[in-house]
């Protein structure tokens, strides 16, 4: 029989808004204006002033529509609720991204690097649109450009966890464990899936597999204090010694 496990739709999903990182930029001629725009950019979205951040990150784009300007515009509407336009302008920072990659080897790792970052934002906007399939999809994509695939596959974890699909879940956890295994939260998912659908001994405790307990117990390793500590807790109280 299959048991109840912790509901996490609250606390994953403002999980995979990721603030972005601050965006590099060139000295050269030119750039000056564009790095103060940069500053003002950060700042407000920092301070939560998204109507600001979106028209800091529209001017951004008028001195240059390159996909990481195409991209802070697209994180700024997204989070200033306009999960439509942020889908919009992520597509069309996938198209920029497209026609910026580079020719040598050695500028590729950024190049997939912010193209990762772009698919992340946009499944973010289809999340947002309730589009699920479509924003999994988009995650994927990500992981295959990313360096460290943790969070792309960590995004598609939570999402199938959040709409009961328990079995893709797992998986995808265990490929988000193997990019980046400091990840708490997609341990503590595995080791929920896990619990539920493992059966009982004789005297009514949970028959752990290793995989079950290991995951459970680095969620408390790494997450001592986390907020799903006390759900691990009773889960591993249930379990046969």
């Amino acid at each position: 029989m299959r048991r109840s496990i912790p509901t996490l739709l609250a606390v994953l999903l403002p999980l995979l808004f990721v603030m972005p990182a601050t965006p590099q930029t060139s000295n050269g001629a030119g750039e000056q204006y564009s790095d103060v725009l940069t500053a003002q950019y950060n700042q407000a979205m920092q301070t939560k002033d998204w109507s600001r951040a979106v028209a800091t990150a529209q001017q951004l784009v008028g001195l240059k529509a390159t996909s990481l300007n195409l991209k802070l515009l697209a994180n700024a509407q997204l989070y200033s609720g306009s999960a439509d336009d942020a889908l919009a302008t992520y597509s069309r920072a996938l198209a920029v991204a497209q026609q910026e990659k580079p020719a040598n080897d050695q500028a590729m790792g950024n190049w997939k690097d912010g193209l990762s970052q772009i698919y992340v934002g946009k499944g973010n906007a289809l999340l947002k649109l309730h589009r699920t399939a479509e924003a999994i999809e988009a995650y994927n994509q990500s992981a295959e450009f990313a360096a460290n695939a943790g969070l792309a596959y960590f995004n598609v974890c939570a999402v199938l966890y959040n709409i009961g699909n328990t079995h893709d879940s797992a998986a995808a956890c265990r490929k988000s464990l193997q990019a980046d295994p400091s990840r708490a939260n997609a341990w503590f998912i595995l080791g929920s899936v896990l619990f539920a659908d493992a059966p009982f001994d004789k005297g009514g405790k949970v028959i752990a597999s290793p995989e079950m307990r290991e995951a459970l117990e680095k969620y408390l390793t790494l997450a001592p204090g986390g907020p799903h500590a006390a759900d691990v807790k009773a889960m591993l109280q249930m379990i046969a010694k």
